[in-house]
């Protein structure tokens, strides 16, 4: 009891200086320990939170162009594994065959670009393929048609696109017929 009174005086003494000194005219009930500290006011506190609130609104704004390009160059990258699957595929057949098995169903792919059958739900990717055998070369004016060269093309959509959704993207490939001895 004798400690915590004698520190209360001189607390109290010292702050009563403080007080006499700098002519502060203050109520001696504020007179207690960490009343000298400032800090913000309400208007600079509202400040600060519409300059910090600026900043955010304008980051979001930003996320959706970055969400709808990553979507394009991640659509993009699995474009191209899908499209060598499907040559891939196409290469192992006979060329007689080419038109009637590559072309008769769609082929379904996940979203990681691997091929899954069509009762499979988890397919995001959708390809449609065309075979054509009358094929007008670059750079040429004549038809070469039936001559061992075929025309693919392959069409990406998403699964559940509408069917006015233009497609994701079209791949077109030249096949041509393996010709001669099998050991070259």
């Amino acid at each position: 009891m004798e400690i915590t009174l004698r520190y209360m005086i001189h607390y109290y003494s010292s702050e009563m200086l403080h007080f006499w000194n700098f002519g502060n005219r203050r109520d001696f009930r504020s007179l207690r320990r960490g009343s000298g500290c400032r800090g913000f006011s309400l208007v600079e506190t509202a400040l600060a939170l519409g300059v910090v609130s600026f900043a955010l609104v304008s980051l979001l704004g930003l996320l959706p162009g970055g969400l709808q390009t990553f979507r394009k160059a991640m659509d993009c990258t699995l474009q191209k594994e899908m499209t060598q699957t499907l040559v891939g595929k196409a290469n192992q057949l006979s060329f007689s065959d080419l038109s009637a098995q590559l072309a008769a169903q769609p082929y379904y792919f996940d979203d990681n670009g691997s091929l899954v059958t069509a009762a499979d739900a988890t397919g995001t990717y959708k390809a449609n393929v065309t075979v054509t055998n009358a094929v007008t070369l670059p750079a040429s004016s004549s038809n070469y048609s039936n001559t061992g060269i075929a025309l693919v093309t392959i069409t990406f959509s998403r699964k559940q696109a509408a069917a006015s959704a233009p497609p994701l993207g079209t791949v077109v490939t030249y096949i041509a017929a393996k010709t001669g001895n099998s050991s070259q």
